[in-house]
């Protein structure tokens, strides 16, 4: 399997992990294993129809998904075939790009994005770092992530800081 990631522009440094692509090679023939990562994503299958999700969901071909944060570990299974295309969204950042689906709804599912929402594979295979990051900075919907300044306190500590300092320095309080 042949894995890669690039890095967005700067501009959607703040909403976007990487953008991703995943080859399966002659030797595949197996499950891969996905854990959590608290993050929403988008996938773009190139190849054949992928099966996902612990073998509930079936990726089709030329059609574009949501991936819901996940709070378990996924199987999918790769084969020679597997062509896949993916962004890594930033924790709340998909509300940035999209008015979709609640994101509660989307946790721990896969689902088929409506066209008008897709990814156009002539461009991806043509220049997809360059498209995607068109595709993003065009989409904006709204340039601030009101948990950014959280978000990234809990990234620097590893998850350690306490919620009672994470508040107190964010300016908000513990239920908001």
């Amino acid at each position: 399997m042949d894995y890669k990631e690039t890095k967005p522009c700067t501009e959607l440094e703040p909403f976007i992990h990487s953008f991703w692509e995943m080859k399966g090679s002659e030797q595949d023939k197996q499950w891969e294993r996905i854990f959590p990562d608290g993050c929403t994503g988008l996938v773009l299958n190139l190849g054949d129809n992928c099966i996902t999700d612990n073998g509930l969901v079936s990726m089709e071909s030329e059609k574009t998904y949501a991936v819901g944060a996940m709070t378990s570990f996924k199987d999918s299974f790769i084969d020679h075939n597997t062509h896949l295309f993916g962004v890594s969204l930033k924790p709340a950042a998909f509300t940035n790009f999209y008015n979709y689906l609640p994101q509660n709804e989307l946790i721990d599912n896969t689902v088929e994005f409506d066209k008008i929402y897709s990814f156009s594979i002539d461009k991806i295979l043509k220049n997809p770092v360059l498209y995607l990051n068109q595709f993003y900075s065009d989409r904006i919907i709204k340039k601030d992530n009101g948990l950014k300044s959280v978000l990234e306190d809990i990234h620097n500590s590893n998850g350690q800081l306490p919620v009672y300092e994470l508040a107190k320095k964010n300016y908000t309080t513990v239920r908001h």
